[in-house]
């Protein structure tokens, strides 16, 4: 039985200090004559030789928002299962994780070609974690997955955390002048006063299209280190990927803001879940960008996105991935007793969520009026106690 803590008043004072070069505690052990791309089976990170050249094709077209950050192979582990393991999915399954000390934390859904998979593929993921006498956590997975692990293996779920999902039609029409006086106009008029902005300090956005010059690429690879540093400067940040540019440049299409003939922001979009599906995987806006920057890269993005649907003929949805919601509850207890009272925990998480600032990036994707589709944490019996809350975050301390 894991004890409530008493005193939660220097929790989050306690993971700032956790020092970064020891968030990983297993090695690789890529031999000197393995190809880049293919993860060793005597590897902690495969239960089987995994090759990473296919992974972003496999998230690109079967992928949720969280799945995005396994490309992050500096800071991600990659799970695959054996050929013909897993029947029920065309491909062997594939499940991106972190890991430090005695947790595995599996970050979204596991990657399958059907939903019948899922329960084999989180059997199959689950007992291979066992195997080396680690716990699992499953973080940031949707409804039907969290039902799986609830109803299947007993584990328990937590609710801290949505999607932010986009309708480029909705969007549009909101911050059109013909919803002036109507309802819902309200919801987005800071969002069009820094529209107005950006256009009055002649901040011009484009896609690019065709291959980078490099002195563009120089300009956005300074402009987002300028921006990490700024970030770093503010506190703490915690996140599930660093914001490196060129991951996956195949997949991805890009958005830049000019201003005086310089590159002053960039917006990366990524599909998931094939054709009808768009991460905005980063929309930043550099240091001293003119105000309304990343709004106008977004809105404008939108608006190529609202062309290619009627170009195309389907619908398309936009998410901005996931976002710390105000407030935790526990909506699956399965009977399992972390020893957590809901009190102690909604402390912890208010504390942390605060401290790193969680909520600023919600109140911004709140302006574009997003659907809030809520996401999950779960775990089993031996899962969620303060220590595993704490490694939790320190995997994700950038």
């Amino acid at each position: 039985m894991v004890t409530t803590p008493t005193n939660t008043s220097n929790f989050f004072e306690e993971i700032i200090h956790i020092d970064q070069d020891h968030l990983y505690d297993g090695d690789d052990n890529d031999s000197d004559d393995v190809d880049d791309n293919v993860l060793s089976s005597s590897s902690p990170s495969s239960s089987s030789v995994v090759d990473k050249s296919t992974i972003s094709s496999i998230v690109a077209s079967y992928g949720s928002s969280s799945a995005t950050a396994w490309l992050e192979f500096d800071r991600y582990h990659i799970w695959q299962a054996e050929p013909g393991q897993i029947e029920e999915s065309s491909f062997p399954p594939v499940q991106g994780y972190m890991e430090r000390k005695r947790y595995v934390f599996a970050w979204g859904d596991p990657l399958v070609s059907s939903p019948d998979a899922l329960k084999p593929t989180s059997e199959a993921f689950i007992a291979w974690v066992r195997s080396r006498n680690l716990r699992p956590i499953w973080c940031c997975i949707g409804h039907d997955f969290e039902q799986v692990l609830v109803s299947s293996m007993g584990w328990s779920g937590v609710m801290c955390i949505h999607e932010e999902v986009l309708h480029p039609d909705h969007v549009l029409e909101l911050t059109s002048d013909k919803v002036k006086g109507r309802t819902g106009a309200g919801l987005v008029k800071d969002l069009k006063k820094n529209l107005k902005r950006a256009e009055k300090a002649g901040v011009a956005v484009e896609e690019v299209t065709g291959r980078w010059s490099e002195e563009d690429r120089k300009q956005v690879e300074e402009g987002m280190s300028n921006w990490r540093r700024s970030k770093g400067l503010k506190g703490v940040q915690l996140a599930s990927t660093t914001g490196q540019p060129w991951i996956d440049e195949e997949h991805r299409r890009y958005w830049v803001a000019r201003s005086s003939g310089h590159i002053v922001g960039v917006l990366i979009l990524t599909p998931i879940h094939g054709p009808h599906f768009y991460l905005i995987k980063n929309a930043v806006s550099f240091p001293n960008s003119p105000r309304g920057t990343s709004e106008h890269l977004i809105h404008t993005t939108l608006q190529h996105i609202q062309a290619d649907e009627k170009r195309l003929g389907f619908s398309i949805t936009v998410t901005f991935g996931i976002t710390a919601s105000d407030h935790i509850a526990i909506v699956d207890d399965n009977g399992v007793r972390s020893g957590w009272r809901l009190a102690s925990l909604s402390k912890l998480y208010e504390q942390v969520a605060k401290g790193a600032g969680l909520l600023k990036r919600g109140e911004f994707r709140g302006k574009f009026d997003s659907e809030r589709e809520e996401m999950y944490v779960c775990y089993p019996e031996d899962g969620l106690s303060l220590s595993g809350i704490k490694n939790l975050l320190a995997v994700l301390k950038k």
